[in-house]
């Protein structure tokens, strides 16, 4: 008996992730770079969802690729509110011994809509210790998703790269000048400061400041925390003029606290 074997290929459309930069600024906004891989068909492809950091400010961002025209995108999920994020997610709402699963239709100040393999069902939130509950983690509820519409010109392999606002990180300067003799001895530290819940791994930072720019490299930054990191440490002297950011200095003689200055404009006051 002869056998017939057939092999069917699929192609389908998906994406390998890059180590993302971060572009970090002193105060306000800071400009989050993140880049996909995607392979792309000769005309019009559909690309996505992209899934954006949850602290993505969504208004003007900036989607680039080599080669490749960006006829537009569709955004979902851009709300901070979570009742609005809630809604077209499953879910399951615990409270008066009785559960409800289902999808979120609607929210309100009171109640929840929900669509249930039994029908549609309209109950009230729960208040503690009753729950609402979702098998979505944290970042996937609140994460923007950008989905692209592009034209290439060749069936090939993309890399694309979306820049956008975020809000919650900043950094800052401190020094420390330790006095010995008549010598100075400076060493300089950046605080990076995240604010946010969001954990960041294996992500290159740039340091941005009017003129000032510094390439960090790759740096872990933790959820609602701080981290130092030495930039700095050089003898020098009184008038000398440094290309550092602003910053508080606390200065010590042979090892002892004496007061305050600051460096502006690279001169130490």
């Amino acid at each position: 008996m002869l056998k017939i074997i057939t092999l069917i290929v699929l192609f389908v459309n998906f994406s390998l992730a890059f180590a993302d930069t971060l572009f970090l600024s002193r105060t306000g906004l800071s400009t989050y770079v993140q880049e996909e891989e995607f392979m792309v068909a000769d005309g019009e492809n559909v690309i996505g969802p992209i899934f954006l950091k949850p602290i993505a400010v969504t208004e003007g961002i900036l989607v680039e690729a080599d080669g490749i025209e960006i006829e537009g995108y569709f955004l979902e999920n851009t709300s901070k509110n979570w009742k609005e994020n809630l809604k077209g997610k499953f879910i399951s709402v615990e409270g008066e011994g009785r559960v409800v699963k289902g999808t979120v239709i609607e929210l309100d100040k009171e109640f929840i809509k929900i669509n249930t393999r039994k029908g549609f069902v309209v109950t009230t939130i729960p208040k503690f210790p009753s729950r609402i509950k979702s098998p979505l983690k944290w970042d996937e509820l609140f994460s923007p998703q950008i989905t692209l519409k592009v034209k290439s010109k060749l069936a090939q392999s993309q890399i694309f790269r979306i820049s956008y606002p975020v809000e919650g990180l900043s950094w800052d300067a401190e020094y420390v000048i330790n006095k010995k003799n008549s010598e100075m001895y400076l060493t300089g530290f950046v605080n990076i400061k995240n604010t946010t819940p969001v954990e960041f791994k294996n992500l290159t930072v740039v340091l941005i400041d009017r003129d000032y720019k510094k390439d960090m490299g790759e740096i872990h930054i933790n959820s609602f925390g701080e981290k130092k990191l030495k930039f700095i440490q050089k003898k020098i002297t009184e008038k000398e003029i440094l290309d550092i950011p602003d910053g508080k200095v606390s200065i010590y003689e042979n090892g002892i606290f004496t007061g305050y200055r600051f460096i502006k404009s690279g001169t130490l006051h």
